[in-house]
């Protein structure tokens, strides 16, 4: 029978650690041409799939409207406010840059922006809005689907064909609304590459068995290897990044149902989970304290390079992303799982048996924080 479980998993913190090393790697300017740090999203996107997906499928809480309500309780304290203190901290650094040295021009980008950035629709920006806060395109994808995709899943589940036909009619349209079809289309396919691949292990003991084989993680690897390197030959079709993500599902779904083999063991090393957990606020802040070093190594006049500006940029983006995610991020995580476990709904009571039984109460899966 396929596993069913949904405890934590310290690979997969493993496995956003290294994302976003290559994430930060590629936004630092003049990125050494093999590094194409712009993979790492990709992966991201599948393991998103992956994880909303199953953990939604055996999810035990009772009734439709419960299951959701919780889901996107949880999901509002795990994404707005980290994402809302972004927004202004990039807006209060537009406003010291002009204070400071007379440049207004990221103030007009900001506000022109704001709307777009406000509302999560980083991904409809139009690019005369300037690059304030343009990485924001992955997470306008990410909530539109974490919306639309646990809503068809609870709906429409009992028709499995009519649940797949409107996500793809919505993902269509959600391409079709926008000016840059290849991100779009990079993100959703890695998102339902993840979410396709969970339904069908939740579905089929046969691939569960599949998934969980050391070959298979074998394959995937060399599946994303190959297309990070077509990627660097070729660097111009986004279709290598769909490949990523498409051997990034199996790669994911190995991790999370196998026995822990080395990989995992790996993936699973205290350095690099403690860095996963903060992948979120680091994602989110490490352009602008980008930024804000390399603007400090040009007013002392220190001699710079892609090296030296990466070896200072990720572990000052390391430090501020521990701070918030202290302060803010966790604590607010928490507040989201209390509320969240209002909408669990207690067993009716009944008449007490002539054996007293201890209950068994419905649970809410464990928030694994998801990016």
């Amino acid at each position: 029978m396929p596993q069913t479980s949904t405890s934590y998993r310290p690979e997969l913190d493993g496995v956003r650690a290294i994302c976003i090393l290559f994430t930060v790697a590629n936004h630092v300017p003049g990125t050494l041409w093999f590094i194409n740090g712009s993979v790492g999203v990709d992966i991201f996107f599948a393991l998103s799939g992956w994880l909303i997906t199953w953990l939604l499928l055996h999810d035990t809480i009772e009734g439709k409207a419960s299951k959701l309500a919780s889901y996107y309780t949880r999901r509002v304290f795990r994404i707005v406010p980290l994402y809302a203190l972004t927004v202004i901290l990039y807006g209060l650094a537009a406003l010291t840059l002009k204070l400071l040295m007379g440049n207004g021009e990221e103030v007009v980008n900001f506000r022109d922006g704001l709307p777009w950035l406000a509302t999560f629709n980083g991904e409809y920006m139009h690019q005369e809005t300037g690059t304030l806060f343009g990485h924001s395109w992955t997470l306008g994808i990410e909530e539109k689907f974490y919306i639309i995709w646990p809503f068809i899943m609870v709906a429409l589940w009992d028709s499995r064909a009519i649940a797949g036909a409107a996500l793809v009619g919505a993902i269509v349209s959600l391409i079709w609304l926008g000016q840059n079809p290849e991100l779009l289309i990079r993100g959703y396919a890695g998102l339902s590459f993840g979410a396709a691949l969970a339904v069908a292990a939740s579905q089929s003991g046969s691939l569960t068995s599949l998934l969980r084989s050391k070959r298979t993680a074998y394959l995937a690897l060399a599946g994303i290897a190959g297309a990070y390197l077509c990627s660097l030959a070729w660097p111009h079709p986004f279709m290598w990044n769909v490949g990523v993500a498409f051997f990034a599902a199996g790669l994911i779904g190995n991790l999370w149902l196998g026995e822990g083999g080395w990989l995992s063991r790996m993936l699973s090393l205290p350095p690099l989970t403690a860095a996963g957990r903060l992948t979120y606020a680091v994602y989110l802040t490490h352009v602008l304290v980008m930024n804000v070093v390399l603007l400090a190594l040009a007013k002392l006049h220190l001699p710079t390079s892609w090296l030296t500006n990466f070896v200072l940029c990720y572990p000052t983006a390391i430090a501020v992303a521990y701070v918030l995610h202290r302060i803010v991020e966790k604590p607010l995580i928490e507040v989201g799982r209390t509320v969240a476990k209002r909408f669990v709904r207690r067993p009716a009571a009944r008449a007490e048996p002539a054996v007293r039984m201890q209950p068994v109460r419905p649970t809410v899966w464990r928030d694994t924080a998801e990016t």
